[in-house]
């Protein structure tokens, strides 16, 4: 079942805004509660690249300016997907479902965020 979820998710990443980030939380949520199913390992290896791409795709959105936000959003932006592959590095270096949390947060809040901007906007 988590594979499955996995994959769907993966595979609807075609863009970067708050549906990615969204999927990208659900995707760190399903790990955390599946924690000490079988595979942990592996599961954890993929949920990690995953994320990692929809930050990268972020920060290369940023980057060639595709992204319609304001200079100072970009910024913040920038500095949270900085933080963000920080995160991910500590949740590969010492695994945790506590470090997790602080991920899903992050990447929830912004989500949220970047909708409401988009409905303001």
């Amino acid at each position: 079942m988590y594979k499955t979820q996995l994959t769907n998710r993966a595979r609807s990443f075609k863009s970067v805004g708050s549906e990615s980030l969204d999927g990208a939380a659900a995707l760190l949520m399903a790990m955390q509660r599946h924690w000490d199913e079988p595979h942990r390992e592996a599961r954890l290896a993929l949920t990690l690249a995953t994320n990692r791409k929809v930050w990268t795709d972020i920060q290369d959105a940023l980057a060639d300016g595709s992204l319609s936000l304001p200079l100072e959003a970009q910024q913040n932006l920038l500095i949270l997907s900085v933080y963000a592959n920080g995160k991910l590095d500590e949740c590969e270096a010492d695994p945790s479902p506590n470090k997790l949390a602080s991920l899903i947060a992050l990447t929830r809040n912004l989500a949220g965020s970047l909708r409401e901007w988009k409905v303001a906007a």
